[in-house]
């Protein structure tokens, strides 16, 4: 439930998340983590530079894009993307508007799509990705070809800043959710994916009824620190942190 004291979340049961769409359940501001960058410039170890080569996964509307710009970092050395060609179009013609930056639509679980855009192998320095894993479909393969795809992206001892919140939102959160820039689940969306049997198959993926009002943080893919930890361990070195309302990986990729 949500604590108007504290103006965060408060933990509740996990249900079964599901296949519904691609969709960052980030808020629409920049991002704590990416805050605390912006004041340090040290992600892992390295200090971002002008040169630094950064990419940013799933920014919403650009906000954590702007940090970095912030930051010093030359525009032709950043690339944006994002799925959604909503946010793509909200961030270019708002907060990236004539800054000499372009973000650009791609799927980050096909490296296809990512190299479509110009990103190639062991071309960044930096990747970012916040709030990106709570879509509810990144899961079984998508969540290994996105990590997989995170691997390729990053140069050698290239460094991956990854946030994830700690819990589910409930219905009881709708407006917390609202404020922090989480995506209302509308009918018009599920018409336009499932057809005319949209209830049904809602109902069936997600193991619960939809209502007006619905937002995807009430059926985001939550993960335990311990599955963060086995999802990346492999082929990073970590440091964990967590906050009241997230957990925060700190990375760097191994030899």
């Amino acid at each position: 439930m949500f604590d108007p004291e504290k103006n965060i979340a408060q933990p509740t049961p996990e249900k079964n998340s599901s296949e519904v769409k691609i969709e960052s359940t980030r808020a629409y501001e920049s991002s704590p983590a990416i805050i605390e960058l912006s004041e340090t410039k040290v992600l892992f170890e390295n200090k971002i530079t002008p040169e630094t080569r950064v990419c940013l996964i799933g920014d919403g509307q650009g906000m954590d894009t702007e940090q970095f710009l912030k930051m010093g970092v030359n525009p032709e050395k950043i690339s944006s993307i994002n799925y959604e060609q909503s946010e793509v179009d909200q961030a270019n013609s708002g907060i990236l508007e004539n800054t000499g930056l372009v973000m650009k639509q791609g799927d980050a679980t096909d490296f296809e799509s990512l190299e479509n855009v110009g990103l190639a192998a062991n071309s960044q320095e930096v990747v970012t990705l916040m709030h990106v894993l709570e879509v509810p479909n990144i899961k079984g393969d998508s969540e290994k070809k996105l990590v997989s795809n995170l691997v390729k992206l990053l140069k050698p001892k290239g460094e991956l800043l990854v946030s994830q919140y700690k819990y589910k939102f409930t219905k009881n959160d709708r407006e917390l959710q609202r404020r922090i820039g989480i995506e209302e689940i509308t009918a018009g969306s599920l018409q336009s994916q499932f057809g005319e049997d949209w209830k049904k198959k809602f109902r069936e993926e997600n193991g619960l009824e939809w209502e007006e009002g619905m937002r995807y943080g009430e059926i985001s893919n939550i993960r335990t620190k311990d599955q963060l930890m086995k999802l990346f361990e492999q082929d990073f070195e970590i440091k964990f942190e967590e906050t009241e309302n997230e957990f925060v990986l700190k990375m760097k990729k191994k030899l």
